[in-house]
């Protein structure tokens, strides 16, 4: 089982994503994409997304979000899951 983030390691992660943080867009569907600087793996920071993401719980629907570099050369998807109880029941997966 992996160990979850500590509050330090998500603080961490935070800072590091803002300082290449262009521009968060969110489609009608509740979806977010994410624009960062140019020159950045967008894989890392995909699963940087993720993780702030999902630590935080905000959002109560998964959904499939994206990170884009500046020049909209490189898109990478990431799957956001958001644990939220509630989730399966519209879904029909509980009883």
């Amino acid at each position: 089982m992996e160990n979850p983030d500590t509050n330090e390691d998500i603080a961490y992660l935070k800072t590091k994503f803002n300082k290449v943080l262009i521009e968060t867009l969110w489609s009608d569907k509740g979806e977010i994409s994410y624009v960062i600087e140019d020159g950045f793996d967008l894989q890392e920071y995909a699963q940087m997304a993720k993780r702030i993401l999902e630590a935080d719980r905000d959002i109560a629907h998964d959904f499939v979000g994206t990170v884009m570099n500046k020049s909209q050369t490189e898109v990478v998807e990431f799957q956001y899951r958001s644990g939220w109880f509630l989730e399966g029941i519209a879904d029909g997966e509980l009883e």
